[in-house]
């Protein structure tokens, strides 16, 4: 979220739109723009009240039953004069919504921010603006200045999303800590991970003394970069790889409890011998430091190394 003063608000929740045909309003935004319906609620009597649509995390469009008057929206409107829906390849979102046959109202442009985008327009009228936001657009600078300073992705196009990141993350066995070493240096070693899906952290361990944990307490910011092996299409030698970068902060485990669901789980992606795992929660495990990073930011792009 962006920096707010306490008591107000946190973020946007949803976009409400009242429809005369709400069906006709769910086919449009569902079969036309691509939303995933999240969940409906019934009027009393039984009938269709209200949809919410899926955008994002937290945010949602609703789409309300019983519209009567009819309403205006354009941009000499007093007032919301539109709806902005956020697109990672416009020229993509255009050739979908061409294809659905649903209504263009312009051709792909750059705004003056630096943003692309279209307009189309609901069953309703509703003025839409399809938005893609590219790295050097002023929204997309705002974001990286104003989010906790992470900046966009520059290759916008090969980023993957969230689910993918994670599936790296619980898939392979190893990636690079970074840490900001002695005398300025960056320090990267090569370590072991688990990803636990129950609480979205990741997981490491290590020895009790050394030059990794001298580095955390002078700061606990880090990055993580986990890579997978990558595949080839036929008749082609370059390698597709997918990397996850991480940011985040780590903390040190000291409830022996969690550390050991931490070395058996870690164990546990190498191998299923029990008696091994035991062992080495026993005598091993008492001698490791076991540490937790907590995710700020994520990011994951697949490359073509050609």
């Amino acid at each position: 979220m962006g920096k707010m003063k306490a008591g107000t608000v946190a973020g946007l929740s949803h976009a409400a739109i009242r429809t005369k045909n709400i069906p006709e309003s769910i086919r449009f935004y569902t079969e036309v723009l691509g939303l995933e319906e999240a969940f409906r609620m019934n009027a009393e009597d039984g009938s269709l009240a209200t949809v919410y649509l899926f955008l994002a995390p937290g945010q949602y469009l609703e789409l309300f039953a019983g519209g009567a008057r009819e309403g205006i929206s354009g941009p000499d409107v007093t007032g919301v004069c539109h709806l902005c829906l956020m697109t990672k390849d416009v020229r993509q979102s255009y050739e979908a919504v061409k294809a659905a046959g649903g209504p263009l109202d312009s051709e792909i442009r750059r705004g003056g921010s630096g943003c692309l985008m279209f307009w189309t327009h609901d069953p309703d009228g509703t003025q839409i603006e399809i938005m893609e936001m590219p790295p050097e657009s002023l929204q997309a600078q705002a974001d990286a200045r104003l989010a906790g300073g992470f900046r966009p992705m520059r290759r916008f196009r090969q980023q993957v999303s969230d689910a993918e990141c994670i599936r790296i993350l619980r898939e392979e066995t190893r990636g690079v800590l970074s840490m900001l070493g002695e005398n300025g240096y960056p320090y990267g070693i090569p370590l072991n991970h688990w990803y636990n899906p129950e609480d979205g952290k990741l997981y490491f361990h290590g020895a009790k003394e050394g030059h990794k944990l001298d580095a955390l307490r002078m700061n606990d910011r880090v990055s993580y970069c986990v890579y997978d092996a990558g595949y080839r299409k036929e008749g082609e030698w370059a390698l597709n790889v997918t990397s996850v970068v991480v940011f985040g902060r780590i903390s040190l485990v000291t409830d022996e409890k969690k550390a050991k669901k931490i070395g058996t789980n870690l164990c546990r992606k190498f191998t299923d011998d029990e008696a091994y795992i035991q062992k080495e929660l026993q005598n091993a495990l008492p001698r490791a430091q076991c540490l937790e990073l907590t995710i700020d930011h994520m990011t994951g792009k697949l490359v073509n190394e050609s």
